[in-house]
């Protein structure tokens, strides 16, 4: 923002992710900014704070010439990944649970109001669409997935056809994939481990289904978590590179025993980012249209995508977690 326009300011969204922020009251912690340094540099080197619909203004001459756009053209509030992929999925209102696939995995709700777990695992975040946005992390996801693809040098579809040819539970193989450490749940000197191997069932596609089941399992220790503190969901939006993928979208309905479905427009966040541009410019020029109203017209859901939970996957995937669970328990 500082860079573009000359102004230093943050949305609620973004400040709430500093550590600074106190998400309950919207504005910095300044008890907690003296206590960490009493000369007060820290607290005037933080940016001013606006509302997630203010524009933080139009672009500086040198900026504008040097990108070539339109010099009048209105920088938004802007906000996180996150943040944005809750509004590029609809998820605005209370009911609403959004399931990111990516490097990491991601599942967070709308809240209309701080709602703050007493479990640290869960992140409450202030949203970018004027509420907050109670969020759960884990840090291995399609990057744990993708070491076991290259190891086996497989391409995406053949992974994938390997990981549908092992049953669920691939026949007791479980993989801890905390190939990173792991922030949920809060193990962050595990590593990855290979369990439950016989001379029988170490195959390509039990080791490939295992995989993507144990970071499955770690979303549902999160959703779990996120359910516990009263939010809930009838279906889960799923975006991400792991959303493509038929198998997985299957297994997640499975495991998380809900309705799972795509939007239609794959790059969620960056969709986000537009209808919230979108939302600033009207502000800024008095329109005022509802994000809301902006959500509805952009916002597609992939009806193709559509995955119903199957009742004996369900049981099948619930014994597994559970020995998932039990695994995790010694660590």
């Amino acid at each position: 923002n500082y860079w573009l326009t000359g102004r230093s300011c943050s949305e609620y969204g973004d400040a709430s992710g500093t550590g600074y922020f106190n998400v309950r009251t919207r504005q910095w912690d300044l008890q907690l900014l003296h206590d960490i340094d009493p000369t007060g540099r820290l607290q005037a080197a933080l940016p001013e704070l606006i509302d997630a619909h203010q524009a933080v203004g139009t672009l500086l001459p040198g900026i504008a010439e040097h990108l070539g756009i339109n010099p009048q053209a209105l920088v938004s509030s802007g906000g996180g990944d996150n943040m944005m992929g809750a509004i590029g999925t609809g998820n605005i209102r209370p009911g609403a649970i959004t399931m990111s696939l990516g490097s990491s995995g991601t599942v967070y709700a709308y809240s209309d109001q701080p709602n703050v777990s007493p479990d640290a695992s869960v992140a409450t975040f202030c949203s970018s669409s004027g509420g907050w946005l109670p969020l759960i992390c884990t840090m291995n996801l399609t990057n744990a997935t993708g070491v076991i693809r290259e190891l086996f040098e497989l391409d995406i579809e053949h992974f994938n056809e390997l990981v549908a040819q092992a049953p669920i539970g691939a026949e007791g193989v479980c993989m801890l994939p905390f190939l990173n450490g792991e922030r949920v749940p809060a193990l962050p000197h595990a590593t990855g481990s290979l369990l439950g191997l016989t001379m029988t069932n170490l195959t390509q596609a039990n080791l490939c289904r295992a995989v993507v089941e144990g970071t499955t399992f770690g979303l549902r220790y999160g959703l779990d978590l996120l359910r516990r503190n009263g939010l809930q969901s009838r279906s889960i939006c799923l975006i991400g590179g792991g959303s493509k993928s038929p198998v997985w979208r299957q297994m997640v309905a499975d495991i998380m025993n809900t309705p799972v479905i795509c939007t239609e427009q794959s790059e969620a966040a960056a969709l986000g980012a537009a209808i919230q541009a979108a939302w600033c410019t009207s502000w800024a020029n008095g329109h005022e249209h509802s994000l809301a109203d902006l959500c509805e017209r952009c916002v597609k859901l992939d009806l193709a995508s559509e995955t119903l939970p199957i009742a004996e996957n369900v049981a099948a995937c619930q014994q597994a977690y559970e020995r998932y669970q039990q695994h995790v328990a010694t660590l």
